[in-house]
Parts: C-alpha cells; sequence; structure tokens
C-alpha cells in the first residue's frame, strides 16, 4: 500500500494525532497561563476523517460542519475560553459547543500557543507580505517556563531525558530533547531502612553523577517530575526546578522583517491591502515616511507598539487599535495600521492546514474556512461572507 506523507491513507487517524502533530510545531503547553488550548471537546481517541480549520467557531462555520460531516472543527480561538456552568443553545458563551458536541464534532484549539510559536500568527502575516530576515518581535515573551536539572548516575542520563522528552519537556522553538549535562560528584548517607542505588545504609557514600539540565513549561512540570522519578534508578532523586524569566521556551510574540528595497507608505499599505486581503486598513501616523522595516503583531496587538519602535520598524502592523493609542501613534513617527483583529490572524489558518497535509496527506480531507471581520465598514452593494478553501 502507498503511504502519503508517512502516513497509510487506509491508516486509522485519531483526534489525538491530529493534536500530536499541531503539538510539533505549536507546543500546547507553551500558551498563556488564562488561555484555554488543546483538545476542548470530544473522544481523543474518536477517528477523523475530515478537518475543518477556522479561526472561531462562528454560524457560518457550524452550518459548514453539518452540510460537510466534518469529523473535527480546528480553531485559533478557543471555542471554549471561560469555565461554563451550563451548555445550552439559548446561552452565547455555551451555544457553540451544544451544537457541535450534538453534530458529534470534536473540537481542537491552538490559541495563543500558536501565537508565540516560532512559524507562527505573526511570522504567517509577515511571510504573507514577504518580508526578509523575519524574526520575533520579542523573543520568548511571555515565558512560563522553568529550568529542571536532575543528578543521575552516568549510565542514566539518556534515560531522564528521555522521560523529559516523553513529558512533553525539553523543547525550544523548533527543537526538541534540548538538554546539557556536566559531570560531577555526589554524597549521600543512607539511613537504617534505606534501599540505595549504589553502597548500603550506615554508611556515606560518594558516587559519579551527572547534571541533566533542561527547560519545562511550567503547565507541564508536574507531568514531568512524575515521569523523572518513574525512570530514575535512585529510591530519592535529586531533582532541581528553577523559574526562568523570558525567552526560555523560543518562538516569541510578534515579527519583524525587511522589505527588499524602501517605499512609501501608500505604496506599501495597497501591497498589504492586496496580499493580507483585510475588511479594511485603518492608519495613524506620518505618511510622509519611507518604509523597509515593518513589526508585525497580529490580533490585538496595538499595546506593541513601542517593542516596534525599539525595533527600528519604520511601520507597525497590528489589530484592535484604540483611540489613545492611535492619538500617541499620530504624534509619532512610526505609523501604525490597523488591518483588523481577524483579518491578519486568519493567515495561521493555511499554515495549520500545512502541517496536517504533510502529516496525513490524503488520509486527511482538509479544508478552510476565511471569514471577513465581523465589524465591517458599511459599503452600500457591497456583500459580507466567507469562502473555503
Amino acid at each position: 500500500m502507498w503511504k502519503v506523507g508517512g502516513v497509510s491513507p487506509r491508516a486509522r487517524i485519531a483526534v489525538r494525532d491530529v493534536w500530536r502533530s499541531l503539538d510539533e510545531h505549536f507546543p500546547f503547553a507553551h500558551r498563556a497561563e488564562w488561555d484555554n488550548v488543546g483538545i476542548l471537546l470530544g473522544d481523543p481517541g474518536a477517528p477523523v476523517r475530515s478537518v475543518l480549520v477556522a479561526l472561531d467557531a462562528t454560524p457560518a462555520v457550524l452550518a459548514l460542519c453539518r452540510r460537510a460531516r466534518i469529523d473535527l472543527l480546528l480553531t485559533h480561538h478557543p471555542v471554549i475560553h471561560n469555565p461554563l456552568k451550563s451548555i445550552r443553545p439559548d446561552d452565547t458563551a455555551s451555544a457553540a459547543a451544544f451544537a457541535l458536541a450534538g453534530m458529534g464534532v470534536a473540537v481542537i484549539s491552538a490559541h495563543t500557543n500558536a501565537d508565540v510559536a516560532p512559524r507562527g500568527v505573526s511570522w504567517a502575516v509577515a511571510h504573507r507580505i514577504g518580508l526578509f530576515g523575519i524574526r520575533p518581535l520579542l523573543p520568548g515573551e511571555p515565558s512560563d517556563a522553568c529550568k529542571v536539572a536532575v543528578f543521575v548516575p552516568p549510565g542514566f542520563a539518556d534515560v531522564a531525558l528521555e522521560a523529559i522528552a516523553g513529558a512533553g519537556g525539553g523543547r525550544v522553538g523548533a527543537y526538541s530533547r534540548c538538554s546539557f549535562r556536566t559531570a560531577g560528584s555526589g554524597s549521600f548517607l543512607p539511613a537504617d531502612g534505606a534501599r540505595p542505588f549504589k553502597g548500603r545504609a550506615g554508611r556515606e557514600e560518594r558516587v559519579d553523577e551527572v547534571r541533566l539540565e533542561t527547560v519545562v513549561a511550567r503547565s507541564l512540570l508536574p507531568k514531568v517530575l512524575a515521569a523523572v522519578r518513574a525512570a530514575h534508578p535512585y529510591e530519592e532523586p535529586s531533582i532541581d526546578v528553577y523559574p526562568l524569566a523570558g525567552g526560555a521556551l523560543g518562538g516569541g510574540v510578534g515579527a519583524v522583517g525587511d522589505r527588499k528595497t524602501p517605499a512609501s507608505l501608500d505604496d506599501v499599505l495597497g501591497e498589504i491591502f492586496r496580499r493580507v486581503r483585510p475588511s479594511w486598513i485603518r492608519v495613524a501616523g506620518t505618511t510622509t515616511k519611507k518604509v523597509r522595516r515593518i513589526a508585525v503583531v497580529a490580533g490585538s496587538g496595538s499595546e506593541f507598539a513601542r517593542a516596534a519602535r525599539s525595533a527600528g520598524a519604520d511601520l507597525f502592523v497590528t489589530g484592535d487599535m484604540k483611540y489613545h493609542q492611535a492619538l500617541e501613534a499620530a504624534a509619532g513617527e512610526m505609523p501604525v495600521a490597523d488591518v483588523g483583529h481577524g483579518s491578519a490572524e486568519k493567515w495561521i489558518l493555511p499554515e495549520f492546514r500545512r502541517v496536517l497535509a504533510g502529516r496525513f496527506g490524503k488520509g486527511l480531507a482538509i479544508r478552510v474556512f476565511m471569514e471577513e471581520e465581523p465589524l465591517r465598514a458599511f459599503r452600500p452593494g457591497e456583500r459580507r461572507g466567507g469562502n473555503t478553501s
């Protein structure tokens, strides 16, 4: 039997398999503390033949799920964000979950974990604009990482690392199984009744050990520590945990890059309009500046204007700009372009499809649904709607 993307088209693909594929590129543990991501609805073991990728579970998306008999809905914004006291069709907060559960559609949401991934939401917009040398605007922010140091006998460092990696630790950006090792000497005095891996009770021992260091997202810490203790040969493993400042998990907020050549603001905005296809662009700030370096924070990112200025950006592209932020931009030297929240974030959806198609090939039927901004400028004679691809 022939295979596509490493998976036989007849192989059974489960919801958890799709989750794992996404987790390789957009680690779900690398999320904001307040966020709700991952498998939010349905049986992780349920079979998946069709996936719909969308920004939100809007009425149009729900209608397509029903019409196309979708097995799995993959959204950027969480279908369930806050704790629900009830799940009813007449409650706005739970109506989508009610409808999807009734159709038997599972849901995976990848939100802030996709925002901060190396090829995340803002990267997708910067890439679509055609920027070069794209890098994070704020590398590694936000970060809830911990440094975990495990002390093991020399022959057990790989065993400990395997346990950490299997529990989701040791990941920095696009790299996995990241670690550092230092050889040293440990000492201990086993009490009566102890069963030491080396030596015997009542006699102080000095043994060669390896200090294995790696990074772990705080949300994964209990799972990682349990895995290490289960794999460790010592009766009482020595494990140190240190909270880390930003930057430890790779990726970051936003993106910044450069055009090949400078151009006028009007020309650049025209190019952004053609490539990003927003519902509208609102601009604040000087209109005479030549634009070469562009910073992007897709979605709601106007509070990062100062970071964009510090990065030397000639233009900041974001969404949800408020009145007083627009006033500040109007008085400054760096113009700010508000392209809308969803108009920018929707370009992560083809990235989701690219990841899944690369992993499962023809084993999954994948559709992407792109909608316009729910808040729109009124233009007589124009119609509003979404489209699939």
